[in-house]
């Protein structure tokens, strides 16, 4: 082979080369502007959904404030217009039904999903459904329990458990585990029929996570849904004799 033809081979495979390196370079480059944009777009992302969640935890708590007030109102004319007796009956019904923070003695319970997977187990034996939860409650309140709330949210009767894929639905807000019970009652006929509960016999079979504990002292808040109780009572009729 001729020197001259040599020298061009030479050229061509570093010309090659060179257009092989500068893609490669140019590639590398798009990759990590690509990854750059992804990460500014999943930040943007997650700036927007704080920012909304402040916003909707400050629209709750005025309107929160509102509820408040309108039952300041309400219990303040009550008062005005109706005698001691009836006014005490008043507040006992509102107690009953949930509409006042109240304190006393029970047991908090919590739930969490099996921590790793079983062999051979179905997974939906291993995650905790609102057919668990409603199951736990009534046994409490078969047990006496005179208050009880799901996360922070007073069961009521109008109040709702219900399955929301991996959350539920509790007084039309969602949560996902762990859920935490808690009931004012007597903690120990409480603590003793929970803990003997064929249904948390059950979950423990399958390694859900439980935890109860007796407390001197618990704070379960009022019900927070008097701002949609009118859909909750929706379809029902007065009946008059």
């Amino acid at each position: 082979m001729k020197k001259n033809e040599r020298s061009i081979i030479f050229i061509l495979i570093f010309m090659i080369f060179g257009i092989v390196i500068a893609l490669q370079f140019k590639s590398t480059l798009y990759t990590k502007k690509i990854t750059a944009s992804n990460t500014l777009n999943t930040d943007k992302l997650v700036e927007q959904i704080t920012a909304e969640k402040k916003i909707i935890e400050e629209l709750r708590l005025e309107v929160d404030g509102n509820i408040s007030k309108k039952y300041k109102f309400i219990n303040e004319y009550l008062k005005n217009n109706m005698d001691v007796e009836s006014a005490g009956e008043f507040d006992k019904i509102k107690l009953k039904a949930g509409f006042t923070d109240v304190r006393g003695p029970g047991i908090t319970i919590k739930l969490d999903d099996a921590a790793a997977r079983q062999e051979d187990t179905p997974l939906d034996w291993l995650i905790i459904h609102d057919q668990d939860i409603k199951i736990i409650v009534n046994d409490l309140k078969k047990s006496g329990a005179q208050a009880i709330s799901i996360n922070g949210e007073r069961v009521v009767p109008m109040s709702e458990q219900e399955c929301a894929g991996p959350t539920i639905m509790v007084n039309n807000n969602r949560y996902s585990v762990p859920y935490v019970i808690e009931a004012i009652g007597d903690p120990e006929i409480l603590y003793n029929n929970v803990v003997n509960s064929a249904r948390v016999a059950e979950m423990l079979e399958y390694k859900i996570r439980i935890e109860i504990t007796k407390s001197k002292e618990l704070k379960i808040n009022k019900f927070s849904g008097m701002d949609h109780i009118s859909r909750l009572i929706s379809g029902m009729e007065e009946i008059k004799k």
